[in-house]
């Protein structure tokens, strides 16, 4: 989803549990449309160390909003999956409704 945002005129995007953005965030300002990301605080892939540099690096740019689930491992909004957590599935899936069914009315 990052890399759609920064490579593609897709009218939004929404990545969930992102894996190595921290590495690619000098592409930042190629995003012109919303862009979601939702975090997993205790994703097994993406480090601490990762998820802060994401966090800033993505801080006040316009179109972007980062959500973070504390508590929740990598795929908690996956059914089936054995992370998965009905409240914050939930709650991440409905924000990324919102955001579609704003950027793409």
């Amino acid at each position: 989803a990052y890399l759609m945002a920064t490579r593609t005129d897709a009218d939004a995007n929404v990545g969930y549990y992102g894996v190595g953005i921290e590495e690619l965030l000098g592409e930042a300002g190629n995003i012109s449309k919303p862009l979601m990301l939702h975090i997993a605080e205790e994703d097994g892939f993406v480090s601490k160390e990762a998820q802060a540099k994401v966090k800033d690096g993505l801080a006040g740019k316009s179109g972007v909003t980062v959500h973070s689930y504390p508590g929740m491992d990598h795929a908690f909004a996956r059914i089936g999956g054995k992370p998965y957590d009905e409240a914050n599935a939930a709650l991440a899936n409905g924000r990324t409704g919102e955001l579609f069914a704003k950027a793409l009315a």
